[in-house]
């Protein structure tokens, strides 16, 4: 195994022990980590029991070794360093673990609007790029989310309280509401912002890559296995 492979895994273990405590101390012990390395689960934390034997419970944990963005970082600060230095402009990256993915923010003095494009159109095409380069350095495909100064975070806010406020007109209206077009992965933000919202559903129209999102009531749910309009997760591209 080379060491970008190695840099690729997120081993987890779950353990066992008396206490949480102890549990973790083996937990890290077989991990070879410390605790700033690691996130924590608890399955099950355990009971004493009557005179500390009787109906005792060990407790478990579930502890898994934090993704290492180090080795993404340095190659994406690598790309942007070949960019700014065209551009003649000073930049700073932040990267950090989202899942199982890593999120790395671009910071620049002056050119974030010609990094990110019309509706991000160029920032889209740089993160495919930049995407993979990273994974045919390291090795094996990465899961990376590039932003610039913060645009993808505040996009998603906005459509998370579009959506909202979409839902709430479409209870009180009783009738579908219509969002604007959107690529794939700002639908999906959609979906997934409404998914636990009672009394609405959600369903795509359209084709291409710039497609219709619909908020409807719930008595409009039948609609959703109609045509090309698909389920409350039926925005399958």
């Amino acid at each position: 195994m080379n060491a970008a492979e190695g840099r690729d895994r997120n081993p987890a273990v779950e353990m066992k022990g008396k206490t949480v405590e102890k549990a973790l101390q083996k937990a890290l012990n077989s991990l070879g980590a410390r605790v700033s390395d690691v996130d924590i689960e608890i399955v099950d934390a355990g009971q004493k029991g009557f005179l500390g034997i009787f109906g005792a419970r060990e407790a478990q944990i579930r502890v898994t070794r934090k993704k290492d963005t180090k080795g993404i970082e340095e190659v994406v600060d690598d790309i942007a360093r070949t960019i700014m230095k065209a551009l003649d402009v000073n930049y700073r990256i932040f990267a950090e673990a989202d899942g199982d993915s890593t999120y790395v923010n671009i910071e620049t003095a002056g050119v974030d609007g010609l990094l990110i494009g019309r509706k991000g159109d160029t920032l889209n095409s740089l993160q495919h790029l930049v995407g993979r380069i990273v994974s045919r350095r390291l090795g094996g495909y990465q899961r990376l989310t590039l932003d610039v100064g913060g645009y993808l975070k505040n996009r998603q806010e906005i459509l998370k309280q579009k959506a909202v406020k979409a839902a709430e007109r479409a209870k009180k209206t009783n009738r579908e509401v219509q969002l604007e077009p959107m690529k794939a992965s700002e639908r999906r933000i959609v979906h997934v912002a409404l998914a636990e919202v009672e009394g609405v559903s959600t369903y795509t129209t359209g084709n291409g890559e710039m497609r219709k999102v619909y908020v409807a009531p719930a008595k409009d749910a039948d609609k959703q296995d109609r045509g090309d309009r698909r389920g409350r997760f039926g925005d399958r591209r």
